[in-house]
């Protein structure tokens, strides 16, 4: 655990930063134990780092490290191009001044390059995330939204059908449709998902229905 974390009390937070101490300490636990159950400990599946913080302390800005295979991009520009993956990947998670509210969600983006129908792989927006879940700043926490991000990352849950909520990368979700499905390139972590949570292929929108029961946290 980040000793830093020990210095606050949540009885003494109210509103706002009751919850940032709340989403911190449960991304600082899962981590942790990530790193308890990692063989190298100094390179565990997730880990974070902290960019920014409020006047009393709480982080509003998290770099997440995700050491998991991945696909980073593709060969060549004529199909068939294969993937080219990696292993580790770093993305930026901001909580916005009216973060937790309906309209201040936080925003994820990749500072590294992913190559994935649900994050944008290039343009100004290059690196953004859509998650997908309405009212996500309100009702899910930071932690769930993150191990949701690494399930994209595993290929175990995507949307790449031009249908409603649209991919947010048309170019990769087309390569998906086209090539990563039919050559079986998209499946390389599917035997390693969580039991509980099934993988979701291009067809697609089952995915949320599985995910509708939704963590609330108390103020």
């Amino acid at each position: 655990m980040n000793p830093a974390i020990n210095n606050f009390n949540l009885k003494e937070l109210k509103g706002r930063d009751a919850r940032l101490f709340q989403e911190w300490k449960e991304l600082d636990s899962l981590c942790d134990k990530r790193r308890r159950e990692s063989a190298n400990p100094r390179q565990p599946s997730l880990s974070y780092i902290i960019r920014r913080k409020n006047a009393m302390g709480l982080p509003t800005e998290f770099e997440i490290w995700y050491r998991v295979k991945s696909i980073i991009g593709v060969e060549d520009t004529e199909p068939p191009r294969k993937p080219i993956f990696g292993n580790l990947h770093k993305m930026s998670v901001v909580l916005p001044n009216n973060y937790p509210s309906a309209d201040g969600n936080p925003v994820f983006t990749f500072i590294t390059d992913i190559w994935h129908p649900n994050i944008r792989n290039s343009g100004s927006f290059k690196g953004h995330v859509c998650l997908t879940i309405k009212e996500m700043g309100v009702l899910a926490s930071i932690k769930d939204l993150v191990l949701r991000v690494e399930r994209y990352l595993k290929y175990q849950m995507y949307h790449a059908q031009n249908t409603y909520p649209y991919p947010e990368d048309q170019g990769v979700a087309e390569w998906v449709r086209e090539e990563g499905e039919p050559n079986g390139w998209t499946k390389f972590a599917q035997d390693k998902q969580e039991p509980s949570k099934p993988a979701v292929t291009a067809s697609g929108t089952q995915e949320d229905a599985q995910q509708k029961k939704k963590i609330s946290l108390s103020i």
